[in-house]
């Protein structure tokens, strides 16, 4: 049966302007023969042009709808490269300031009980070093049982998970003395830079990203909520329960900017390749903005830099962010000195690092 089905995989691809197209191709043909991937969307940007784009694969094996590049895949934390886009959207309109005390903006009063004297800033949960920390055991339910858009409002779900008194508190929501204001990366951190879009412009969350990042980089197939998208063409995500493919339902969660997006390989590469050109074409946020979330890299940086990360591909420098969860797996990486980058979305938990190893090496390399 898997045999089949995968041979009838191979057969499906839609595709357009493709620079080294049959190698890139090739390599994702054997990753989904290879790892039982039902689909997997890829899009090369070369010096600040796209130079290849393709959606192999069934988005939905039951009722087998094709991928296309248009096809809204679940992109993990990878959604965190959005939500900070429109962090930065504000302060570039002076509307917040990064070292500024996350309580100037925030409806309730935030502090640590570890160290009630110590402000938590804009930066540092951008750059997860805000002392505030997930609490796995509270998460796991939304993660191992998907149940669709969360029914809960930020504000409602922050309050009572960080403020003393709320129902799901507790002390070990914050970090402690002995590793304090260290990297620890933070979901709850990203839903907190949601609700402060949502108090700084007056707008809900999801509705400032599509008027202020979505619609005017024509990214029509985008959204944090299933409910703005046609669901029959959204991508199913897929995990092997006894050797099959199995759908359980779509993901969904209450710290949702950290990772709730959906959005096609074309939409997401619009949004980087904008980026990218930022200093060249206008975008959504200036080059003197992207300077700042991404600057040209060199030894004097950490390993991340306001939601991305520094990795070395190859013998190449990019900034990089990945996203997992159930049945899902995205990864980007973006290369600011020349312009370039590799989106990979796919629709199944398998891990991407060796497929955009293989795809920057044909891409950037020969």
């Amino acid at each position: 049966m898997y045999k089949f089905l995968f041979f009838f995989l191979l057969l499906i691809t839609n595709t357009s302007f493709a620079k080294n197209s049959s190698k890139i191709e090739e390599l994702v043909h054997q990753e989904m023969a290879n790892n039982n991937i039902p689909a997997i969307a890829v899009s090369v940007i070369s010096s600040g042009k796209v130079t290849y784009m393709s959606a192999i694969g069934l988005s939905d094996i039951e009722n087998k709808n094709v991928a296309t590049i248009d096809t809204p895949f679940h992109i993990a934390s990878v959604s965190k490269t959005v939500t900070s886009m429109a962090v930065f959207h504000l302060i570039q309109a002076g509307k917040i300031q990064l070292n500024d005390n996350i309580n100037k903006y925030l409806p309730f009063t935030i502090t640590n009980p570890h160290h009630p004297e110590d402000k938590i800033t804009i930066a540092e949960l951008l750059n997860h070093l805000s002392g505030i920390l997930d609490n796995e055991e509270f998460y796991l339910p939304f993660w191992v049982t998907p149940k669709g858009d969360p029914i809960n409002n930020l504000q409602t779900f922050l309050k009572d998970y960080l403020v003393q008194d709320g129902q799901s508190f507790s002390n070990s929501h914050f970090e402690s003395a002995d590793k304090y204001k260290v990297y620890d990366y933070s979901n709850t951190g990203y839903a907190l830079l949601g609700l402060i879009i949502e108090q700084v412009s007056g707008e809900k969350f999801e509705s400032y990203l599509m008027n202020k990042i979505f619609e005017p980089n024509g990214m029509e197939n985008s959204s944090f909520f299933l409910k703005n998208l046609n669901i029959e063409r959204v991508s199913k995500t897929y995990t092997l329960v006894d050797d099959k493919l199995t759908f359980k339902g779509f993901n969904g969660y209450p710290d949702y900017p950290a990772g709730q997006l959906r959005t096609s390989i074309a939409d997401y590469t619009k949004l980087i390749a904008g980026y990218l050109n930022a200093d060249k074409k206008p975008f959504v946020l200036s080059h003197k903005t992207t300077s700042l979330i991404t600057p040209l890299v060199n030894d004097n940086l950490e390993d991340h830099s306001y939601t991305w990360f520094l990795r070395k591909i190859n013998d190449n420098w990019y900034y990089q962010h990945g996203g997992a969860d159930l049945g899902a797996r995205a990864e980007a990486i973006i290369d600011v000195k020349n312009d370039n980058a590799i989106i990979i979305f796919t629709n199944s938990g398998f891990d991407l690092s060796s497929l955009m190893q293989k795809i920057e090496s044909s891409a950037f390399n020969n």
